[in-house]
């Protein structure tokens, strides 16, 4: 299909990170929790019991929105931070499907690369969680994949899962990352006590072509990713992605999504190395559109065909 040379290619595209203004205010809120974990840390006994709780963060956005590339490269700012041997400041905890109590902390357990991350009662995964939690410094927990909490045939909420959220917070332990797709907003809506423990969430909702400072972020983003797959020589020149109607329809494919942006030129860049090219054409972003836009109802239209 492609060949070693153009695989590369593809591998670098991915490994491109755009650090637009949404991606810059996730980050500067993470930082913040994390400061805030480690003031509480350092406070005595006495003075910890004037902190009702620490906070978290709802990252709570539509698929596509960028929240898992928003983390995996915070977590690269992360691991080329200075730390001692053994101390995991932030971890990534991806939360498995019908989720329990249980569960939860053998997701946490298995995280940290604990090996009997699934042995003991719930009692002794709870006791195993919060001593690895402290032992490694951890002052950020993002816990992905929060809808997991929501059942997806009765949209029944494991609300006893969420009330191990407010416990961490409650007992100091460590900040939270809540992140999820849409329907997780209830954990929130439906839990003012969680609730009144977040911080103002970074907007993370589809870009407005309405909104000028929102368009404007759009351009920068797919001009900055045309920048940069040019130097990184993912393509052997620049893609005229700001050209034309370009960004008109790759704003209408992706209806403002980052995310989609990146996997709809992602997918051309495999049409172009099929066809023997090497600088994205017209033809690629139609035929992207046409057979990863169009079967996964990211798009229901093909600009790139009804626009010359």
């Amino acid at each position: 299909m492609i060949d070693d040379h153009q695989f590369s290619r593809l591998d670098r595209f991915n490994g491109l990170l755009v650090r637009y203004p949404r991606m810059n205010e996730v980050f500067k809120r993470f930082d913040f929790l994390r400061m805030k974990a480690r003031s509480v840390r350092d406070l005595t006994a006495s003075d910890k019991l004037n902190v009702t709780s620490l906070f978290a963060l709802p990252l709570i956005a539509p698929s596509g929105s960028g929240k898992s590339r928003i983390i995996n490269a915070y977590m690269q700012k992360v691991m080329n931070e200075q730390h001692p041997a053994g101390v995991t400041p932030v971890l990534v905890v991806e939360l498995s499907a019908k989720l329990s109590v249980k569960n939860f902390y053998s997701d946490v357990l298995k995280a940290f690369g604990d090996p009997n991350f699934e042995r003991g009662t719930q009692q002794h995964l709870q006791a195993r969680t919060q001593s690895f939690i402290r032992k490694c410094g951890v002052e950020l927990l993002i816990i992905d994949e929060v809808h997991h909490l929501i059942s997806s045939e009765t949209n029944k909420v494991s609300w006893d899962v969420a009330e191990l959220f407010k416990g961490i917070l409650n007992n100091k332990d460590c900040c939270l990352v809540l992140s999820g797709i849409g329907k997780a907003s209830v954990l929130f809506s439906n839990n003012d006590q969680l609730a009144r423990r977040c911080i103002s969430p970074a907007p993370l909702d589809p870009l407005d072509i309405q909104n000028a400072a929102e368009w404007e972020m759009f351009m920068g983003f797919i001009g900055r990713l045309d920048q940069m797959m040019a130097k990184q020589k993912v393509t052997d020149g620049p893609n005229g992605l700001l050209e034309g109607d370009v960004p008109a329809c790759l704003y209408e494919i992706s209806g403002g999504i980052i995310g989609h942006v990146h996997q709809l030129l992602y997918h051309a860049l495999l049409c172009c190395f099929v066809r023997g090219g090497s600088i994205l054409d017209r033809q690629d972003l139609a035929k992207a559109t046409d057979t990863w836009a169009l079967p996964n109802n990211i798009s229901k239209t093909n600009p790139f065909k009804k626009n010359k």
